[in-house]
């Protein structure tokens, strides 16, 4: 019903946009826009997003992921670079880690702050073909991030959630992935945990 919704959504969207230009082209009825008014269209930069310096950094990080089928949970590590681009707009993480006796693969993770949801998104691409995409927001109490995710990868079509304690120098992590359609998370593809710390 959504994929339909949005399709249809996105069709009138075209359809308006169409008749705009054709109405635009026809008699000029779109109000025109000088290098002045693009400028005042630029944003301030959120500050939301000055939250995730606690995540900026150098970090070699340590745990163990359960795979579902393996007979005993096997030893993760890796170090990843995490830094702001774009002018402080996009938290952006280059990392290599390791998965047991696997060849060494790398990844590449991005943080930003989405003001229309409330919510920051992350979005993640590796070596072993895996992507994703997340929301994630930030609990006062806990001192928590808590994250919700789907993505794709050798596994198939998946759903996650995960969180992030991080605290000085020092962050714990945990993630948990299901099947796309174990809609009550049942059957746990990979339990991951471990601990970062910044050098």
């Amino acid at each position: 019903m959504k994929v339909a919704m949005r399709s249809y959504a996105g069709t009138h969207a075209h359809v308006l946009c169409a008749a705009l230009a054709a109405m635009a082209a026809a008699g000029g009825c779109m109000p025109e826009i000088t290098m002045e008014d693009m400028k005042a269209m630029k944003p301030q930069r959120p500050p939301e997003l000055d939250r995730l310096n606690m995540l900026v950094g150098t970090w070699h990080g340590t745990g163990t992921a359960d795979i579902m089928g393996m007979d005993e949970p096997i030893q993760i590590s890796g170090t990843g670079k995490t830094e702001w681009q774009a002018d402080g707009w996009y938290l952006v993480e280059h990392s290599e880690y390791k998965m047991g006796d696997m060849e060494p693969m790398k990844a590449i993770g991005i943080w930003t702050w989405d003001e229309g949801d409330d919510v920051y998104r992350s979005f993640y691409f590796d070596t072993m073909g895996a992507h994703g995409e997340a929301t994630a927001r930030y609990d006062e109490e806990t001192q928590m991030w808590k994250m919700r995710a789907k993505g794709s990868s050798p596994m198939g079509s998946t759903k996650a959630k995960g969180t992030i304690h991080a605290t000085g120098d020092t962050m714990t992590w945990t993630w948990k992935e299901y099947p796309r359609w174990d809609i009550f998370r049942i059957f746990k593809i990979v339990e991951m945990q471990g601990t970062s710390t910044r050098k």
